[in-house]
């Protein structure tokens, strides 16, 4: 994946991919040991128009086992003509399987300027030799407090695609603010190697997150997830 930036004080999801990030970028935060997550993504054709020329929809789980690993598996709904040929009436008759590993070597410490740092994979096995998430990328990640008004986050990253890999290829980056009265939402702005999004996310509830986002003001993109923590 690219880069980008990131302005929250919670840990927000990649909603598009189930990743923690912001939309449709990764970030270099974690979630807490033991934490799993579940969640469904509406992707308009404007997100991954030379991927997928059509909406569609992605679901997946999330596991962080320790605090340095996330692991990720999804599928999207592709759509084909019943039975496989390239005839008659089309629907999301397959699904395209997709895997994502996460590693973290450094860890954001709390003095002014030492940021943490994640190395992540997406699809380094694929059954068929063709999904197009397929990139290895790194990215750092920065918080501050604005002013006793908030809390930004920044973040920057680079992703290289390999194989078919065309979703994320390049430089990406974004931030995301959290204000002091509603510290569980975040406003963000990223950068995601194809376009710029905005959008909102919030995490309700303790365990129920939800996010919108926009590619340019042309169509809408949506998520829901659930999280749930294991303590041990």
């Amino acid at each position: 994946m690219g880069l980008f930036f990131r302005v929250t004080s919670v840990c927000n999801a990649q909603e598009v991919l189930g990743t923690s990030g912001l939309m449709n970028i990764p970030t270099a935060d974690m979630y807490k040991p033991g934490t799993f997550k579940g969640g469904v993504s509406f992707v308009q054709r404007k997100l991954h128009s030379d991927v997928y020329d059509y909406n569609t929809g992605i679901y997946y789980i999330d596991f962080t086992p320790f605090p340095f690993v996330e692991l990720t598996f999804r599928e999207t709904l592709l759509k084909v003509s019943k039975g496989g040929r390239n005839e008659g009436k089309k629907g999301f008759y397959q699904q395209d399987r997709s895997t994502s590993l996460r590693l973290r070597p450094v860890k954001e410490k709390n003095n002014r300027w030492w940021p943490g740092v994640v190395i992540g994979v997406n699809d380094i096995y694929s059954d068929h030799g063709g999904s197009r998430y397929t990139s290895v990328y790194g990215v750092a990640t920065k918080h501050f407090d604005v002013c006793r008004f908030g809390r930004l986050g920044l973040t920057c990253g680079y992703a290289a695609p390999f194989d078919d890999g065309v979703a994320y290829d390049g430089i990406f980056g974004g931030m995301a603010y959290s204000p002091d009265f509603f510290k569980d939402m975040s406003v963000v702005i990223e950068y995601d190697t194809r376009g710029t999004n905005i959008g909102i996310s919030a995490k309700l509830f303790r365990c129920l997150n939800v996010m919108c986002f926009t590619r340019e003001f042309e169509g809408v993109n949506a998520g829901l997830s659930y999280m749930y923590t294991i303590k041990y």
